[in-house]
């Protein structure tokens, strides 16, 4: 199986061959939207597919995101 996992970082380049993540399963995209809750004093992450997180940290939901919109579409492959 060929799982098109990217590397960290904007200097990094696809492998010759691998396709996009949105490009595989367009009508499954993960869309993130974050904000700031100022009553909670966390942030706060809703994706598309239903899924929400909170957290006090940033750094934490920052990469919270990362790994929700690279690995999420990977998941909705696995057999229910």
């Amino acid at each position: 199986m060929n799982f098109p996992f990217f590397a960290r970082g904007a200097g990094t380049k696809p492998r010759a061959g691998a396709t996009p993540l949105l490009d595989l399963w367009p009508d499954r995209a993960h869309t993130v939207e974050s904000d700031f809750n100022y009553g909670l004093c966390r942030f706060t992450l809703d994706c598309s597919c239903g899924v929400h997180f909170d957290t006090p940290y940033i750094d934490e939901a920052l990469e919270w995101r990362e790994l929700h919109v690279q690995l999420a579409p990977l998941a909705d492959q696995l057999p229910a």
